[in-house]
């Protein structure tokens, strides 16, 4: 295969890939993509097939104008695609790389992690996004399954699992109207039982309402739903952050990682943000 020409000065493209549609194993109350699968009932699943695989590898490497490639692998949830898909995904990325370096990173709620994905991941060098909402009392209020049952337990072995391979992981945490109100035990149960040194916090606000298609979550442009009783309100959200940061620039800096933070001083340093709601302009996201 011809190898691809590489534009100088050029930007880097990223697409967030979602191989299982809105497919998962757990309902967690504020999830934005969940009931997407209402859009298709009384269809197949939709998930990704080994034909298309195959023509979005081929693709998004073509389309590529820097040397690096980055894949990420987002949900629903990424696990309930067998491990054999993703073995296949990297096989058909040795075969269009055309001379460029490969990565990958995927997200996953951690339940479904067993000895064999972790070692997948480790030997593939996969950064796996794990998704948990704080200590037991916080995470299981809203992040539970199908049945009702709270999640925790799972997700806590599931990154058991991650520090045994030494896979490298960071967590994302939902911060919802309960959680908000404490935040020293949020933000202490990631850096003291964890030992999480990357930590994204993302706050919730989403607003309800009876839509024709069968949906609830407004869209962004509506302004007439009520607001969701999850969210998280402007003033618990800032005294949050507040809080958070008295704490982490006195002991933590340089050695635990907060994205939000990072991005901020990034963009008073003149550096690229890597968040796009924060940058002047998007494509640095990953």
């Amino acid at each position: 295969m011809k190898e691809a020409t590489i534009t100088p000065f050029a930007k880097p493209l990223y697409i967030m890939t979602k191989p299982v549609g809105a497919v998962c194993n757990l309902a967690c109350d504020y999830c934005y993509y969940l009931e997407k699968s209402k859009l298709y009932e009384g269809q197949p699943r939709h998930v990704m097939s080994d034909e298309l695989l195959e023509k979005f590898i081929k693709e998004y490497i073509q389309s590529q104008t820097m040397p690096q490639v980055l894949f990420t692998w987002h949900g629903g949830e990424t696990l309930m695609r067998p491990l054999a898909f993703y073995k296949k995904a990297l096989e058909l990325q040795k075969k269009y790389a055309g001379g460029r370096t490969i990565d990958n990173c995927i997200q996953t709620n951690g339940t479904l992690l067993t000895d064999e994905w972790c070692e997948f991941f480790r030997e593939n060098n996969f950064l796996v996004g794990v998704s948990i909402d704080g200590p037991q009392e916080f995470h299981d209020e809203y992040r539970k399954n199908k049945m009702g049952q709270p999640s925790f337990y799972k997700v806590m072995k599931g990154i058991g699992l991650l520090k045994k391979h030494g896979v490298e992981w960071n967590a994302m945490a939902v911060v919802n109207d309960y959680n908000a109100d404490y935040p020293l035990d949020f933000y202490r149960f990631f850096r003291d039982e964890l030992d999480c040194h990357y930590i994204q916090f993302t706050p919730i606000v989403e607003r309800l309402s009876n839509r024709a298609d069968g949906l609830q979550l407004s869209s962004l442009k509506q302004k007439d739903g009520e607001l969701a009783p999850f969210s998280v309100t402007p003033e618990q959200w800032g005294n949050f952050l507040c809080t958070i940061f008295d704490e982490w620039v006195l002991n933590d800096v340089g050695n635990y990682y907060i994205q939000l933070f990072d991005s901020t001083l990034a963009n008073w340093v003149g550096q690229q943000p890597g968040v796009c709601s924060l940058a002047k302009y998007c494509g640095h996201a990953a």
